[in-house]
């Protein structure tokens, strides 16, 4: 969790059955201490500050909160062990992870190798799976709110923020979350909903990826100009995790995937020993020594009453943690993304086409007379063999042709055969759509009227469909998982560079 410092002299040595060791930091909702339980498990205890305790809707929200807090758990939160909302001060207190925060981490050691954030991202889109079963939206996920332990990452607080944005506090003018990982409807004040979560999730995978956010840094006021006018920054994000990211960040939340979708998309994990790099296990490694070291009880301190609340900002602190210097642009600068890309494979039909060749070697064997087979399973076999040996060329003749490649970006999209290519600019397209054709999807377009029809590229490319035009077919050559999987991240793409003309239907 946070960074182990000395009690401070104000702080109390008991929270309910807990000892207080250390303080791990402070932000909106008040202190976190790092304790002992009365059997030596640490835990870490979250404690409100005391004008919010005076707030008798905070406290029954606050309630409410921990109640669903508590049905979570799961491998990938701080998992919720004891609380008192009736307390003089509502304190909640979690499992400790030995572990630094994803922010932490960068900082100090630069963005992960694409192994590990492909861990990252199921890790935390399985915490949101959780999160999200137990009826709560975490609302400000972010780099500092993800812990590395050495089974996964964790998320913290979340719920936290719920019971906080429905506080008197609101009514002072405070936007709970931090900018840049806040989602769009979040900022306009539109209706938060758990993919609102998948939006932040999205920003914090680019973070851990490149070391800064998908929509820079700066002053708040530039940050959620960017985040609700502009596209985000993914030209530093390696090409492979592009796909994964872009369907998080699509303005539009219906359009996102939800985080069940995401698992699917990401795959098994890894079947390395470990997922972190080896210089932040050195960090959480010197967790476990920093926690060995400290004292069983807290040295005997005189007491001194609270210093006055400060102030409350415009938005609401993390936890104290190093924090990097931030820059302020004069004014919103264009962010543009680097698009996302489909192909075709010949590998992959030659493949199918060879399984087909050997399937009607069997088949037609078995059908010839010499076999000795009955006659109806020579009749059968005969059947097998023709449907195998015309599937076969099928894919023969589809390997002949050149292999295609569609690029969905900020300009357009493009299609491209290795020798020539066909562009066709959004403000040319009236309509695009991703079609089934008997189980082989398709992405359609309807042109404008004025719009020229492109020569066809091959496979089918271009040839007229509905008064549109076929322009690729997507994943025809591959296993019906990984088709399904390029048509949702070829609708998010769609969703996210073309939004005026993406018939989602």
């Amino acid at each position: 969790m946070g960074v182990v410092q000395p009690l401070p002299p104000n702080a109390p040595s008991r929270i309910g059955d807990y000892t207080l060791l250390a303080a791990l930091g402070r932000g909106a909702m008040g202190s976190v201490y790092l304790a002992r339980s009365r059997g030596g498990r640490p835990i870490a205890v979250k404690v409100s500050r005391a004008e919010l305790a005076d707030n008798p809707e905070f406290r029954e929200r606050f309630r409410r909160e921990v109640e669903m807090a508590r049905a979570v758990g799961g491998f990938w939160t701080a998992t919720v062990v004891d609380a008192d909302p009736d307390a003089d001060r509502p304190w909640m207190a979690t499992e400790y992870i030995p572990g630094p925060s994803l922010q932490q981490a960068v900082q100090d050691h630069g963005p992960l190798p694409e192994r590990a954030v492909r861990r990252l991202a199921g890790g935390l889109a399985e915490a949101l799976v959780a999160i999200h079963g137990a009826g709560l939206v975490h609302r400000d996920l972010k780099p500092s709110n993800v812990l590395l332990a050495d089974d996964g990452p964790r998320v913290i607080d979340f719920g936290i923020a719920r019971a906080l944005e429905h506080s008197a506090l609101t009514e002072a003018g405070i936007v709970f979350g931090t900018p840049g990982y806040l989602s769009p409807e979040q900022v306009v004040g539109q209706k938060i909903t758990t993919q609102s979560d998948v939006f932040a999730l999205g920003s914090v995978l680019v973070y851990a990826a490149t070391g800064g956010g998908p929509f820079g840094e700066g002053a708040t006021s530039a940050l959620v100009y960017r985040v609700v006018h502009q596209e985000p920054d993914l030209s530093r994000v390696p090409p492979g995790l592009v796909p994964l990211i872009v369907p998080c960040l699509v303005r539009e939340p219906a359009n996102r995937p939800t985080p069940a979708r995401l698992l699917e998309a990401i795959g098994p994990p890894s079947a390395e020993p470990s997922w972190l790099p080896a210089s932040v296990r050195t960090m959480v490694e010197q967790r476990h020594t920093e926690l060995g070291k400290l004292p069983a009880k807290p040295p005997t301190r005189v007491l001194v009453d609270d210093p006055p609340p400060k102030p409350p900002t415009l938005v609401a602190p993390a936890p104290a943690q190093p924090r990097t210097p931030v820059r302020v642009d004069p004014a919103p600068k264009e962010v543009r993304p680097t698009g996302v890309r489909f192909k075709t494979s010949r590998a992959v039909g030659l493949s199918w086409a060879g399984a087909n060749a050997l399937a009607a070697v069997v088949t037609g064997s078995i059908a010839d007379v010499a076999s000795g087979a009955p006659d109806a399973v020579r009749a059968a076999a005969f059947l097998a063999f023709l449907a195998f040996a015309l599937a076969g060329i099928r894919l023969l003749i589809g390997v002949a042709r050149s292999p295609l490649t569609l690029d969905v970006g900020p300009d357009g999209i493009t299609l491209s055969n290795g020798e020539e290519s066909r562009r066709l600019p959004w403000y040319a397209i009236a309509r695009v759509k991703v079609e089934a054709h008997h189980a082989r999807p398709w992405l359609v377009v309807w042109l404008v009227a004025a719009a020229k029809t492109p020569e066809t590229l091959g496979r089918g490319s271009f040839t007229k469909h509905k008064g549109g035009l076929r322009v690729y077919p997507i994943s025809h050559e591959r296993y019906r998982k990984r088709r399904d999987r390029d048509v949702v991240e070829l609708r998010s793409a769609l969703a996210w560079y073309g939004s005026a003309a993406y018939d989602p239907r």
